[in-house]
């Protein structure tokens, strides 16, 4: 609703700070951080006496967040507010009650114990609010994921995306839905990281291109929640949006032609490795002090003995080496080298005991994936087996004699 001014007199509120501020916290990151409308600044509250509940929202016209809590509204009424004192003076309060009050200036006032302030808003007129009433009835517009499966998807996707051209094709997350499931994929050109979830099937098919910034932002939005589903709606072509029970997220849409990554993963190999993650990431922290500092070149040599040797070399600094014991190892010698970057992080990002390396040829792409550890009998060992297919592919570099 919009309220006139004689409504923003009689806002009455009282919430549990803690709850607040982590509201807040929420949504001042979709704040339009240089806004050409002095409203995109602010974050929308709208005290709804008929659920009791305050709902925040700020938008910056590419992302836009809300989250409804629950409140003893005593009064209805909205008001925009700036997001980061108000975010930062709430952040400060004890952990007490908290009642907002709003008078006929458009200033709210914060009470929370013995504290006290003021902080002036602007009318909730301009603020842009229509991603909070998206709904679809098409079915080939909307569709349920399962956030359990989507948690560990972005986790183990995003950080292969393209972060330095926010415009970019690649700078997003490619998510695409069909009767064969639901895929994930990110790249950004010298890897990818791709995610199916194998035991969920659609009856439409949909593929959308989603900025890495927003589905950052989703991931903290669902952390932390108990539900099964997330409600997702495409209104049009350039629009995403996800929704809880409380939480809803809008995001943009990056236009274009996201690359064939199913065709980039090979489906041959002739060498493939079994290694601990741990042990693998450790031997490779330690020998990329003495990478080059610009190419961060290692090399790695799998022995038909089962040991792996890590190398890497700077000419005017010096060089490093470390062995470690392969769980298993099928092929004769190899050697391949690759960015130790980008081997790194994905091993910081996976969360098992094994993982497994399959490999061609010395300068075609080399293939890490998931290993079950079959000493690991657990139900939640062989529930995550079941139920997904992670693989993450590492373009090698060519080495100079």
């Amino acid at each position: 609703m919009n309220s006139s001014t004689a409504e923003l007199t009689a806002v009455l509120v009282k919430v549990n700070q803690e709850t607040f501020n982590q509201a807040i916290s929420l949504v001042s990151r979709a704040v339009a951080k240089h806004g050409i409308q002095p409203v995109l600044s602010n974050i929308l509250l709208k005290a709804d006496q008929e659920n009791q509940t305050i709902t925040l929202a700020a938008t910056d016209l590419d992302l836009s967040l809300a989250i409804e809590i629950p409140a003893q509204v005593l009064t209805p009424g909205e008001i925009t507010l700036p997001a980061q004192k108000t975010q930062e003076l709430v952040s400060k309060l004890p952990r007490l009650e908290l009642t907002l009050q709003c008078t006929d200036k458009e200033v709210i006032t914060f009470a929370c114990g013995r504290s006290k302030f003021e902080i002036k808003g602007l009318s909730a007129d301009q603020f842009p609010r229509e991603f909070l009433n998206i709904q679809s009835d098409n079915t080939e517009e909307s569709f349920e994921l399962p956030i359990k499966s989507l948690k560990e998807a972005t986790h183990l996707v995003n950080f292969a995306s393209d972060k330095k051209e926010a415009n970019s094709i690649l700078n997003g997350i490619c998510l695409e839905i069909s009767p064969k499931g639901l895929e994930i994929a990110a790249t950004d050109g010298s890897r990818l990281a791709y995610y199916k979830i194998e035991n969920a099937t659609f009856t439409q098919e949909k593929k959308v291109v989603i900025p890495f910034r927003s589905i950052n932002e989703f991931s903290r939005m669902i952390s932390g929640l108990d539900e099964e589903f997330v409600k997702c709606y495409v209104p049009n072509s350039s629009q995403i949006v996800f929704k809880t029970a409380s939480r809803t997220l809008s995001s943009s849409l990056i236009d274009g032609n996201y690359p064939k990554y199913q065709q980039l993963i090979p489906l041959n190999f002739s060498h493939t490795a079994i290694v601990e993650r741990v042990n693998l990431l450790s031997a490779l922290e330690r020998v990329s002090v003495l990478a080059n500092e610009k190419s961060k070149v290692v090399k790695l040599l799998f022995e038909e003995s089962g040991v792996l040797n890590i190398s890497a070399q700077t000419p005017d600094l010096g060089e490093a080496e470390d062995q470690l014991d392969m769980v298993n190892y099928e092929g004769q010698d190899f050697s391949i080298a690759f960015n130790v970057l980008y081997m790194a992080e994905c091993l910081r990002n996976l969360d098992t005991k094994l993982v497994q390396i399959k490999m061609s040829e010395p300068l075609k792409p080399i293939v890490l994936s998931l290993q079950k550890d079959d000493n690991d009998n657990t139900e939640e060992n062989a529930e995550n087996k079941n139920n997904f297919e992670y693989l993450y592919l590492l373009m090698p570099v060519q080495l100079r004699n």
